[in-house]
């Protein structure tokens, strides 16, 4: 009975590490982003990106017009410079306040060529991290 007890006790300690907020830092959030977006999955990379609808409209439908958008414009922009072959988060700066954040990625391209971007973070109405898209 005690192991149980102690199995469990375990278990409720994971549990609550996990639930809050296990994998959505700044840093976390913006590494699934990134990846998605080296796959060329940008349905998947929309689902990281804070997106503030008009009255009346779906999110999933201002989501969804946002990922076509990112198709055409990233597969124009990264075939310039022979797709996008890797990236690395490189610093991560959250404000005094904890509701915005800069996350800092290094990218590089198939043509050898690499760039920094800063990405705006911020925490939405559930308190999980989101790319700031500053619509």
């Amino acid at each position: 009975m005690k192991k149980l007890l102690s199995i469990m006790a375990i278990m409720a300690v994971v549990f609550a590490f996990t639930a809050c907020g296990g994998g959505n830092t700044p840093k976390d959030v913006a590494d699934k982003a990134m990846k998605a977006l080296q796959e060329k999955n940008y349905d998947e990379f929309v689902k990281y990106v804070y997106v503030t609808p008009k009255e009346g409209e779906d999110p999933e439908a201002t989501r969804k017009t946002l990922s076509g958008l990112m198709q055409g414009k990233a597969d124009k922009e990264y075939a310039k410079k022979g797709g996008f072959k890797s990236y690395e988060i490189i610093s991560e700066t959250i404000d005094p306040e904890g509701s915005k954040a800069v996350v800092k990625v290094k990218m590089e391209y198939g043509n050898g060529e690499t760039e920094e971007e800063d990405y705006p973070m911020l925490k939405d109405e559930q308190g999980n991290w989101m790319l700031d898209a500053g619509k």
